[in-house]
């Protein structure tokens, strides 16, 4: 949900390893979203290509590392450049467009993708659901004033009323803004809060695609993908085909592959909302691309995750179709298997199974993936390939994949398999090993006792942050209330910022109220903004009265921190309150011009997640059981927004 500097620099990291081309544009890299510098406070929107300027047609997501055995090495270099708005929730994660704060945490850059927290901050959202757990929330309440004439409310969602009346004009002010990141911000923000019946939508989103800075015609795109009007689907048709009217929608005599990759993802994002078929224009140049000639990564890997999220079991014979084409790039077919995986085709389970020893690792990685959503826990075929993969695999993503694939999929082969790992293992075996059991235990409600007994037992035993900090999001996917003592206590003392921020996370998820004073307190404390940021949303969490205004005065405390102003911010988008719109409209207007272009941006993300229509993003069904270790210069980016 949140994001942080840790995921941001092992994308980064992987992507530079997989596709030297990204280096382009004077040699150096500008950052998933254009321009940061290590330590920049404020926005870099989200391209590989400077501010304004045209990456061209070449192939960005080129190259294969996942051959066999491990990644490449990508090397040292600088930290991720830094944006408003994501920052983590629980203490490492991922940016998004329109921002991201930066963190103090620093990962070496040649293994952070294969550690547990990529695959964590990827797939949170299905397991915190913040939104349901504060929609759910009485409405007990204290006498507090609140504004736009509201009192004696808690937690108060967003009405509809209210984002007619104040939230959608002013992320329409915030279109015309001078900064683009502020102008990216607001048109995704549009598609989260905006009514897809309301066809003015579709026009104002629209006119942002001949912006002349192409990370904000990639977020019209997504934006418009996200509303889910099916007026849309002509518009990124001819986009997608960059065809004469599609190079006038985007101003330029060609459109980039990478605005082609993004608007075949939003053909997809409209039509996992809407039942759209083979026989719709958009639709079949989606499938078209996924096996055309000639094409780039990105402009077959985009339709990939198109189909992905359509979930059409029509479309399953196309697909297994090109998954056994070796004359397919690798990476094509990986991401058709995970396609395969979410459409629910139990027919392509042999397929995969043999996939798991494929030469090419990103097959077999995805193979893993897809089993997991598809495997039952009395196919003992599938169970013990995975077994077999998770103890002994010579990449380490395999591995990673199928040790989650087994924690997905659950029952006691695999159970005892995982806790295994768990006793005996070392370094990631370990640490995902503690989450796939917080994961099985979330999803099957199985032996949850002996889970969180084990969990808590190398908790308190085992001195590694990094793997105490998995075994504590194990701990709270578990609901284990003998752990909130031992975990309260870390609250208390000095050390890992980063491990303090998943203890606020599983806590959160153990709905322990008692933490909120200490919770309460890291978020008021000067510190790492990840760390508040984490600190904040376990306070949504766990439904606290408080949680507003606490970030109110944070808010207030820290108009010279982009870090922290941004951490506070979208923290606060996050809880929901409706009491926070009145903050972040004046922030996104600016009626006083006292609000630099990074706390303008930082607030329309936060203005969209306030409003979002959705229980959950729909980016996350993007990020979500994804091969994040198949990158390509689109997915990467995709992988970085919210």
């Amino acid at each position: 949900m949140l994001r942080s500097t840790l995921l941001a620099c092992a994308l980064l990291a992987l992507v530079i390893a997989s596709a030297p081309a990204v280096l382009a544009h004077g040699g150096n890299y500008t950052g998933p979203t254009g321009g940061g510098t290590p330590g920049y406070g404020g926005p870099t929107g989200g391209g590989t290509g400077q501010p304004g300027g045209e990456p061209g047609n070449g192939n960005p997501g080129g190259g294969d590392p996942g051959t066999t055995g491990q990644p490449g090495n990508p090397g040292g270099g600088a930290g991720a450049p830094v944006r408003p708005g994501g920052g983590a929730r629980s203490g490492g994660g991922r940016s998004l467009r329109g921002g991201r704060t930066a963190g103090r945490t620093k990962k070496t850059a040649g293994t952070g993708y294969l550690d547990w927290n990529t695959w964590w901050d990827l797939n949170e959202e299905r397991f915190l659901n913040l939104k349901h757990k504060l929609g759910g929330r009485d409405n007990s309440s204290v006498d507090r004033d609140t504004i736009w004439g509201l009192k004696d409310d808690d937690i108060a969602r967003v009405t509809r009323k209210l984002i007619r009346n104040a939230v959608l004009p002013t992320l329409k002010v915030g279109l015309s803004d001078s900064f683009y990141d502020v102008r990216a911000g607001a048109v995704i923000a549009l598609g989260k809060v905006g009514d897809a019946s309301r066809p003015e939508l579709v026009e104002d989103m629209s006119a942002l695609l001949a912006d002349t800075d192409q990370r904000v015609r990639e977020s019209v795109c997504l934006g418009l993908g996200i509303l889910g009007s099916t007026d849309a689907l002509p518009i990124l048709r001819e986009i997608l085909e960059d065809t004469p009217k599609g190079r006038k929608w985007v101003g330029r005599s060609q459109v980039a592959s990478r605005t082609r990759a993004f608007a075949s993802v939003a053909v997809g994002l409209i039509g996992a909302r809407e039942k759209v078929g083979f026989d719709n224009p958009a639709v079949a140049s989606v499938l078209a691309n996924l096996t055309r000639p000639g094409a780039t990564l990105d402009l077959q890997v985009g339709p990939a995750i198109a189909l992905q999220l359509m979930q059409s079991k029509d479309m399953a014979p196309a697909l297994m179709q090109v998954l056994k084409d070796e004359t397919q790039a690798p990476k094509v077919r990986a991401h058709v298997a995970v396609a395969i995986g979410k459409l629910g085709h139990e027919g392509a389970v042999g397929t995969l199974n043999a996939l798991l020893g494929h030469k090419h690792n990103h097959l077999a990685r995805s193979a893993a993936i897809a089993l997991g959503l598809l495997g039952k826990a009395e196919d003992r075929r599938t169970v013990g390939n995975l077994i077999r993969q998770a103890r002994g695999a010579r990449d380490r993503g395999l591995k990673n994949f199928a040790i989650m694939a087994l924690g997905e999929i659950g029952g006691s082969k695999a159970r005892a398999a995982l806790m295994s790992l768990l006793k005996t293992g070392k370094g990631l075996d370990r640490n995902f090993a503690a989450l796939a059991l917080g994961v099985d235990a979330f999803q099957h409600k199985q032996d949850r006792r002996d889970i969180g007994r084990l969990l808590l037992k190398k908790f308190t035993t085992e001195k590694n942050d990094v793997f105490r900090s998995a075994a504590a999001i194990g701990l709270g996917l578990v609901g284990y209330e003998p752990a909130r003592q031992p975990l309260r206590a870390i609250l208390a003392k000095g050390g890992a910022q980063t491990l303090k921020g998943h203890v606020c996370t599983a806590l959160g998820l153990m709905n322990d109220r008692d933490a909120i004073p200490a919770i309460t307190k890291l978020v008021a404390d000067r510190g790492d903004p990840d760390l508040r940021k984490a600190a904040a949303i376990s306070l949504g969490l766990l439904r606290d009265l408080e949680a507003v205004d606490t970030l109110r005065k944070v808010i207030a405390a820290s108009t010279n921190s982009k870090a922290i102003l941004g951490a506070a911010t979208v923290a606060l988008g996050y809880i929901g309150d409706r009491s926070a719109v009145e903050i972040l409209v004046d922030f996104v207007e600016n009626p006083d011009q006292k609000h630099q272009g990074v706390s303008r941006a930082f607030a329309t993300v936060a203005l969209g997640f306030l409003g979002d229509k959705d229980e959950l993003p729909m980016l996350s069904r993007i990020h979500e059981h994804s091969n994040y270790l198949a990158p390509t210069s689109a997915l990467t980016e995709l992988l970085t927004i919210l």
